[in-house]
């Protein structure tokens, strides 16, 4: 798929669903360990991860220069070419500290509620009332459901409950 101009946009809540040009993409991951780590990058509320991390919440063990080499070879590089194949480009950067996603061509809704219900939750606090309402307002729309649903991980998780506090942080402040 040549999409060198299309935005990849990916639906974290209340289902998993990705599109590039409104056509569905990715619908069959290379394995479930793939789809995961790729999910787990998706997390709004961390825009990199390290190594470690990223080890500890995939595979449940702590970084080793084999771990390392192993997460490279067995994991990165299939992701990697699967996305290419899919998107036309491959969102995953490597670091020598980590993962993070390129969000230059990428669209998640997850990214759009965290930001939106922060700023309207900050404009509250500044007594910016109308300002406030109408980002919680949006806020509220955009949260069609927990994130990513039924997918496991510490990440995911965590991602998933605080997700959860600050959707019903935004209903608690809309009068």
């Amino acid at each position: 798929m040549n999409s060198s101009a299309a935005m990849l946009e990916i639906q974290t809540l209340g289902h998993f669903s990705m599109f590039v040009a409104g056509k569905a993409v990715a619908s069959a991951w290379p394995g479930e360990t793939h789809k995961l780590l790729f999910c787990s990058l998706l997390s709004p509320l961390d825009l990199s991860f390290s190594w470690d991390r990223i080890c500890r919440s995939v595979w449940g063990v702590p970084l080793t220069l084999t771990n390392r080499l192993h997460f490279d070879e067995v994991l990165i590089q299939p992701l990697n070419k699967f996305l290419i194949m899919e998107f036309g480009f491959t969102p995953v950067i490597t670091n020598p500290e980590g993962l993070m996603l390129d969000l230059q061509r990428i669209y998640v809704d997850a990214h759009e509620f965290y930001f939106t219900a922060l700023e309207g939750l900050r404009m509250t606090h500044l007594d910016n009332h109308d300002v406030a309402m109408e980002k919680l307002k949006r806020a509220k729309l955009l949260y069609t459901g927990s994130y990513l649903p039924g997918l496991p991980g510490k990440i995911i998780e965590n991602t998933r409950h605080d997700l959860d506090l600050y959707h019903a942080a935004v209903v608690d402040n809309i009068c």
